[in-house]
């Protein structure tokens, strides 16, 4: 009889007293959030690209002056001998002028690109990183579940071996311990695969020595529900079709000028050698009579521009419902977590305090105490599953303003 308490002493020892186990045979490398939100925005191979793509657009505005090749040709105006001559075709300078800007504002684009997926690699960090803090506290309550189990289920071999239960309840604690280490190497199996994930998005592929760090606890959001003219006013989309606007216009204004004649000058001598220098030069002009090529290039660069406004509208309507919708999550998490901080986890706590105090007394067997046991974790698991979706519905929320 001795033993049998002191066994059950240990196991509600092992309820209420939180252990941490170390995984052994691989070293830690320990990153916080900050850190791998650094990391993330200097080493992603897609920040690497957009960078890329911005040098590109940069290596491109000297050929805003895109003169046309000299047309080397040859003459006899005397009809005694062939004369050496060039013909050179130029653009206004207007032309040239404009097509720099349009170039510019190219440049711009994709710098506004790069923001777009800088803001996508940080929610994608902050997503990950929130999750490896929800299973580390998963696997935090499982141990503590399965600690427990492991000793009622001594607890009922050796009441089985003294003929105080039928060999059913020592079948159930051991199927009930079997049914926890498997969702206990799922969880840990999840683990690794976010941990994958981070080192992928902080440029260290296939690195599963990562680990979160800091407690696991509820994010700062005060910022009060926002309308669309001032809540997105920093997402990068925002900016992204803003200037996708005035890169168009400004093509539109570039197919306006290059409706313009061009100019041509040229060198060659018609007379002698002892002819004017002034009259060996040729001046004229390029006459646009296929007014239809222009005119067709204009009308495009105008739906181009309508297509830009309406990217506009489209991106804030989409924005404004995607926000509503996690603004809406973000409340109902918030009054789950609060049920939880307030109530729930106080309820857990009474119920193992109760079903301890029962199943000492004698008032209720091996069976009704483990159900009110895993009740509690239950609760408990509720409340992370919680505390992570409202994290989540925060990491969106930001997402969306941009921040």
């Amino acid at each position: 009889m001795n033993k049998h308490l002191s066994i059950t002493g240990a196991a509600l020892a092992l309820l209420v007293v939180h252990s941490t186990h170390a995984q052994p045979g691989q070293s830690r490398r320990f990153v916080t959030l900050q850190q791998a939100l650094d990391l993330a925005q200097e080493n992603n191979p897609q920040v690497n690209v957009a960078n890329l793509r911005i040098d590109k657009q940069r290596a491109l505005i000297p050929g805003a002056l895109s003169l046309s090749g000299p047309e080397l040709i040859f003459e006899a105006p005397t009809t005694t001998k062939f004369q050496p001559g060039i013909l050179l075709p130029v653009s206004l300078p207007t032309v040239y002028k404009n097509q720099r800007i349009v170039q510019e504002q190219q440049v711009k684009l994709s710098q506004r690109e790069k923001a777009i997926t800088t803001n996508t690699i940080r929610y994608n960090v902050r997503t990950t990183y929130n999750n490896l803090l929800y299973l580390r506290e998963s696997i935090n309550n499982y141990r503590r579940q399965d600690s427990l189990l492991q000793v009622f289920t001594r607890v009922t071999e050796v009441r089985q071996r003294v003929g105080q239960i039928s060999r059913i309840e020592v079948l159930n604690a051991r199927s009930q311990q079997q049914e926890l280490q498997y969702q206990l190497d799922q969880t840990r199996a999840q683990v690794r695969s976010n941990r994958i994930q981070l080192g992928l998005l902080i440029g260290t592929p296939n690195d599963t020595s990562l680990r979160a760090t800091g407690p696991f606890e509820k994010m700062s959001f005060t910022d009060p529900f926002l309308t669309t003219d001032s809540t997105f006013l920093r997402n990068p989309q925002t900016d992204y079709y803003k200037q996708n606007q005035v890169l168009n216009e400004s093509a539109l204004v570039l197919e306006r000028k290059r409706r313009l004649p061009n100019i041509i000058v040229g060198y060659l001598n018609q007379g002698g050698p002892e002819s004017p220098l002034l009259y060996r030069f040729r001046f004229g002009l390029s006459l646009p009579v296929w007014g239809w090529v222009a005119s067709s290039r204009i009308n495009a660069a105008k739906t181009d521009v309508e297509i830009a406004k309406s990217q506009i509208k489209l991106n804030k309507y989409e924005l404004q419902g995607d926000y509503d919708k996690g603004y809406a999550d973000f409340l109902q998490y918030t009054e789950a977590v609060d049920y939880y901080e307030t109530i729930g986890l106080r309820q857990a706590e009474a119920i193992v305090t109760a079903a301890s105090d029962a199943y000492r007394l004698g008032s209720i067997g091996y069976y009704d105490y483990l159900l009110n046991v895993q009740q509690a974790f239950k609760i408990r698991f509720g409340y992370l599953e919680a505390l992570r979706n409202y994290n989540q519905a925060v990491v969106t929320l930001n997402y969306l303003k941009g921040e």
